[in-house]
């Protein structure tokens, strides 16, 4: 009995794989999908993302980017309720000389300075010293703030409620070649195979192993750490605590529960292994969150209580990379999140989806 042939196969069950799943099947609803993990579905960077999603871009092309994922965000949250269900009011810290670059990054927002109520309530929550005699504070619109595991799972949903797809977990992909007039076979290390006319490969920091390797070298693609780290301290008696974002350290501060934050910090650790299992933070993360804090937020420099690390990849210019697999008709390879997945991950999908025939 010939194997099935699936109309698209999806390597990858993070942000990016799942949400092109989903706009796959928003545009082709006959089409039959199947997506495939290297582990489980929450293995990778996606499940320990803070999902914090600001639209805005250091560059134009990001800035495009981020504009199309908000114009998509409608759809794909009637699929996934998940996505961008909490908005903390969102702050932003920084020197007066960077207010009017930032400003220009955000997408379809804009900053105003903070009045007396705001600072009050700000340091009601953070301190009565937050910053530098420099610095400023203002505030924009709510930021979107997701629970990663339960978006991906509901955008992978319909491949586990209909026969005519497949999600198949533990599924490392050793190789992809040419399956007669059809398409391609995914091989997996065991050997283990699935055949799909189009493939669109979203592998995240595992894009530097198999198949996707040299094209990805080929764009000059490097994993680098991404550490955020837990923080317990004194939380507002009453209302949203709010996000702080602390610009100027490229960093900020997210509420996670009563007491309970996320400090998300630019960690120095490049070309690190690809399974957050074999990762943890450094005597450097943990010197720069304490550096930041003491800087920006003392009263909170006494509340690291932990950590979550993972890998995720980085071009050269921090764009994403969307692009065909070398010598592959029919296949694409999309990854690059740079620590901003959940926000552009709609637009990169999208992208993809487009360099491939029409479903």
């Amino acid at each position: 009995m010939a194997p099935q042939v699936f109309d698209l196969a999806v390597v990858g069950t993070g942000v990016i794989g799942a949400t092109a799943v989903a706009l796959a099947l928003a545009r082709a609803p006959g089409a039959a999908v199947a997506a495939v993990s290297a582990g489980p579905l929450h293995h990778g960077a996606t499940a320990r993302s803070a999902a914090l999603d600001i639209p805005a871009g250091h560059t134009p092309g990001r800035r495009r980017l981020a504009r199309r994922a908000l114009e998509l965000r409608p759809l794909l949250a009637a699929v996934a309720p998940a996505l961008g269900a909490a908005a903390p009011p969102s702050y932003w810290l920084m020197p007066a000389r960077m207010v009017p670059a930032v400003g220009e990054e955000l997408v379809g927002d804009r900053l105003t300075p903070c009045d007396a109520a705001d600072e009050e309530r700000l340091r009601g929550v953070f301190g009565p010293r937050l910053g530098g005699p420099d610095d400023v504070l203002l505030r924009s619109g709510p930021a979107r703030v997701s629970d990663p595991r339960a978006v991906v799972g509901q955008l992978l949903r319909p491949l586990r409620e209909n026969p005519r797809h497949a999600l198949v977990r533990d599924f490392p992909v050793r190789d992809i070649t040419p399956y007669g007039t059809a398409g391609h076979r995914l091989v997996a290390r065991d050997g283990s195979t699935l055949t799909a006319r189009r493939v669109l490969a979203a592998p995240g920091a595992w894009v530097l192993h198999g198949p996707f390797a040299v094209t990805a070298r080929r764009y000059g693609a490097r994993t680098k750490k991404v550490v955020a780290f837990h923080l317990r301290t004194r939380h507002p008696a009453s209302g949203v605590a709010p996000l702080l974002n602390l610009e100027e350290h490229e960093a900020f501060l997210l509420p996670r529960a009563p007491g309970q934050w996320l400090l998300s910090v630019t960690s120095a650790g490049w070309d690190c292994p690809p399974d957050p299992a074999g990762l943890a933070p450094d005597a450097a993360d943990t010197a720069l969150a304490r550096a930041v804090l003491a800087t920006a937020v003392p009263e909170f420099r006494a509340g690291i209580t932990g950590c979550r690390v993972a890998a995720d990849v980085y071009l050269p210019d921090r764009s994403p990379l969307v692009a065909p697999l070398d010598d592959l008709a029919g296949a694409v390879l999309a990854t690059g999140g740079a620590g901003s997945g959940f926000r552009l991950a709609p637009a990169v999908a999208e992208q993809a989806l487009d360099l491939l025939p029409p479903l």
